[in-house]
């Protein structure tokens, strides 16, 4: 018999909701009068963003430590937990029966059409990978790349973002050649100083991991304009956007976007998307391919590939944890993305302000609306070492945050479950052990 999937989902949820959850005590005490978890939750939040403590009691990280990672990995919900293992039930009660495939068959084109529709794009512009690096591979391999060709990214990228251009580099002789993306410089000016006749791709993050600075949606697109106008492809590394600021890959005028599932939009390991201007689908050329990238074929040599972004995906696919993305998403739009981004933008700002406060530590990252993001990063002392740092507070106190790549950064990747208490606590205990 085929499981009733409402009353699974409720059965799997309770059974996470009830889990052990382990206090994060030990941080208040060190800083403020002792009182229970629940307590310190309600009351470092306003009575109109009660919303905030009904969703962090549906993430069980966020009660289970104080979670400032979500740059790196973000913790998802019960009910994204619950939706995988249902998934991944129902398939393997008869995984070629058609009772189940043709149902699990609907996963991933209902996962692009509901993705193009939050993110801005047309269905056929969406292609479902595994990781933002997966993403960025395909776009990078895309082209026929000649010696002396050359690519632009910038000093503030992921290695998801170099080491790419490295093996190119090393393999075809292509040239790299690098931004500077620190807070306040402009970005048009930059590119325009490093463009020249062999520049062939610009490849740069939408948010960065390394000091949080947004490229603006307006930036972006006149920069898209630019490079089209001179035939360049334009990518941007979206690891840290969607879920962390507004992201709207049409408004951007990238070529392509890559994304991930597992960050700001708290959704399965695994997961990801790269979005491609359907203009540009023939030019963004497959480097890797197999079974299901392919509309037609035949034995005698002959093939045609699918007409959008999905002739990027190929082979067996884990459909479970793409359901979870969905339900991520899903649970997201249930919160309000506009009113996760006030939330985090608020956030932020208030964490600007305990920063300045303390006179030893100082913020890298920008200061202002649009530029800023979720990604909070703040200047240490020049003797405190950030590795250190971060795993005294992860074993001391609790606290889950992380050195990004400039010697004296430390990142604090704020997203709308974290409180300003947590904040104060944080920058506490940072102050306390780098006086």
């Amino acid at each position: 018999m085929i499981p009733n999937r409402r009353r699974f989902l409720g059965q799997a949820a309770r059974s996470l909701a009830a889990a052990p959850v382990i206090p994060v005590g030990r941080l208040a005490a060190l800083h403020a009068p002792a009182r229970s978890t629940e307590a310190r939750t309600v009351a470092d939040i306003a009575p109109q963003d009660a919303w905030v403590a009904r969703a962090r009691a549906e993430i069980p990280a966020a009660t289970g430590s104080v979670y400032f990672q979500t740059g790196g990995i973000g913790p998802s919900p019960n009910a994204v937990m619950a939706t995988v293992m249902e998934r991944l039930d129902f398939q393997n009660r008869g995984p070629a029966d058609p009772r189940y495939a043709t149902d699990m068959a609907r996963v991933e084109p209902d996962l692009r059409t509901q993705l193009a529709r939050v993110f801005g794009a047309g269905a056929d512009e969406v292609a479902l990978t595994h990781s933002t690096s997966e993403g960025i591979s395909i776009v990078a391999w895309s082209l026929n790349w000649q010696p002396g060709d050359e690519v632009i990214i910038s000093n503030v990228e992921h290695p998801a973002n170099v080491i790419p251009w490295y093996v190119l580099r090393d393999r075809f002789g292509i040239v790299i050649r690098e931004i500077d993306l620190a807070t306040g410089t402009s970005l048009i000016d930059e590119i325009n100083a490093q463009l020249s006749p062999r520049t062939r791709m610009v490849s740069i993050s939408h948010v960065s991991r390394n000091n949080g600075r947004t490229i603006r949606t307006g930036e972006s697109a006149e920069l898209g304009d630019l490079l089209r106008g001179r035939g360049v492809r334009y990518h941007l590394d979206g690891a840290q956007g969607p879920g962390c600021v507004p992201t709207d890959f049409g408004a951007l005028g990238c070529d392509c976007y890559s994304t991930c599932g597992h960050k700001w939009l708290l959704g399965p390991k695994g997961t990801g998307a790269l979005f491609v201007r359907r203009e540009r689908l023939d030019d963004v050329q497959l480097s890797w391919a197999g079974s299901h990238s392919h509309a037609t074929m035949d034995y005698a040599g002959n093939y045609s590939l699918l007409p959008g972004a999905a002739r990027y995906e190929f082979g067996t696919r884990a459909l479970a944890d793409f359901a979870g993305l969905a339900r991520a998403v899903e649970w997201m739009e249930g919160i309000g993305l506009e009113r996760v981004d006030r939330r985090i933008q608020a956030l932020v700002g208030h964490a600007i302000e305990a920063v300045e406060a303390t006179g030893a530590l100082s913020v890298s990252s920008p200061r202002t609306r649009p530029d800023r993001s979720g990604v909070f990063v703040l200047r240490l002392p020049a003797d405190c070492d950030p590795t250190d740092l971060y795993n005294d507070l992860r074993d001391n106190a609790g606290i889950l945050a992380s050195p990004v790549r400039q010697p004296r950064d430390f990142r604090l990747s704020i997203h709308f479950f974290n409180t300003r208490d947590e904040i104060d606590a944080a920058i506490a205990a940072i102050s306390d052990r780098c006086p």
